[in-house]
């Protein structure tokens, strides 16, 4: 390779977090960054975000330090009953930073979102990324890198990164058509402030440093979690969907009676947690989303390209944990890649992309899926379910200590 001829010029479509992640990826790999977001990060407060250590490890390779987003560290799981609360089960998660390199961090959502766009734009290793607000692409072509833009903007680049979300528009284009399907299950996400809990006198759960279950042996599950310095609750609570819930959106109103009409029977001390200190309560449907036939397209010289990323190329259910911590790996994938190390093609590098993260994340939205009425497919309790086919078993081993530069180190060397 000739100095610099590896260098391009990369276009992200999307800054959530896993555009954000993948900007950072390809900036601090030397490549100039530009992202382009449909809206303009007002009004959304977003709930907790786990990252377990396959997502702690990108992280620390992109220079960010995470207790800037101030994390709470997670050190246990508590199964709990539905009805009375009582607890079940605990299951310390023991030397999890000893033995897979990084704590399993809880941050709250608009906290690692906020950290990770100033690392993208501000000082650091590489180019700063320029971000360009209220763009929402409709025209994607591969072939020229040409992107075009509902306000009428028009540009090209020599990679597109598609970081979009699940409705981007940029699969169709590049001849997927996606497939999917009504769940059977929907969410409805709350938040409570510590402060006000605790002035009530009401149930604490913030000093347990865990997540904590409600149920989960059907459809019916409470999710409770700390994030931002034990300051803010999370509860995802999942239950049997109905014809009547909004399908068109992951971001509608909600109400507490809303929330306990639909989770009957549920343990007192949280109904009352909902009644007097919920807030930014959400309603979302879950879809199931058959894995994509691939993830790259690139042109015929093999100059210019296509990735899809996040839950453009992947999405799952929320059961494992693992859709933001997915995205990291896959930007972490990219900028690996898309460095110095490799002389490959444009073409090549995208093809490496696909065969590193395919397969894995796959899995990991199966198993999701899986997970939605089984607790026995949560992160390494499946190892000794006998529910499970060994095959399809996802292990916490095989989640938390991946090891995923050995294995692209492997996959080029057939290139």
């Amino acid at each position: 390779m000739t100095t610099d001829s590896w260098k391009l010029d990369v276009i992200v479509l999307g800054g959530g977090l896993g555009g954000l992640s993948s900007a950072l990826a390809m900036r601090r790999a030397g490549h100039k960054v530009r992202i382009y977001e449909r809206y303009d990060f007002n009004g959304e407060v977003g709930a907790s975000l786990s990252c377990a250590s396959n997502g702690g490890y990108w992280l620390n390779e992109w220079g960010v330090d995470p207790y800037k987003a101030k994390p709470v560290i997670l050190k246990n799981l508590i199964r709990r009953d539905w009805k009375t609360g009582k607890v079940n089960g605990i299951y310390p998660l023991g030397d999890y930073k000893e033995k897979f390199g990084f704590p399993y961090f809880n941050f709250h959502r608009i906290d690692i979102h906020r950290l990770l766009k100033e690392y993208c734009t501000g000082e650091g290793e590489g180019k700063p990324c320029e971000l360009f607000l209220n763009h929402k692409a409709i025209k994607v072509d591969y072939e020229s890198g040409y992107v075009e833009f509902e306000n009428s903007v028009k540009t090209t680049a020599d990679l597109i990164i598609a970081a979009d979300g699940i409705r981007t528009l940029t699969k169709p284009q590049i001849g997927i058509e996606p497939k999917f399907r009504n769940s059977d299950s929907s969410c409805i996400r709350i938040l409570f402030d510590t402060k006000k809990v605790r002035e009530l006198g009401l149930k604490d759960f913030s000093n347990n440093e865990a997540i904590e279950y409600w149920g989960g042996e059907t459809k019916y599950k409470i999710v409770l979690s700390p994030c931002a310095n034990n300051e803010v609750i999370s509860c995802y609570c999942f239950y049997k969907a109905h014809e009547t819930d909004v399908k068109n959106d992951w971001n509608n109103d909600a109400s507490v009676e809303q929330l306990i009409e639909n989770c009957p029977d549920l343990d007192p001390e949280l109904v009352e947690l909902f009644s007097k200190c919920g807030y930014d309560i959400k309603q979302w449907r879950l879809y199931v989303h058959e894995p994509l036939p691939y993830f790259v397209k690139a042109n015929e010289n093999g100059t210019k390209g296509v990735a899809l990323l996040g839950d453009a190329a992947h999405a799952m259910m929320p059961d494992q944990s693992q859709g933001a911590v997915a995205a990291f790996e896959d930007a972490g994938a990219l900028g690996y890649i898309f460095s110095s190390k490799f002389d490959l093609t444009v073409e090549q590098k995208l093809k490496l992309y696909e065969l590193e993260r395919k397969p894995r994340v796959t899995k990991i939205q199966a198993a999701s899926l899986r997970a939605r009425e089984n607790l026995n497919e949560r992160i390494g309790w499946s190892s000794s379910a006998s529910d499970i086919k060994p095959e399809d078993k996802l292990t916490i081993d095989e989640v938390c200590g991946y090891d995923m530069k050995s294995h692209i180190d492997e996959l080029a060397k057939g290139l």
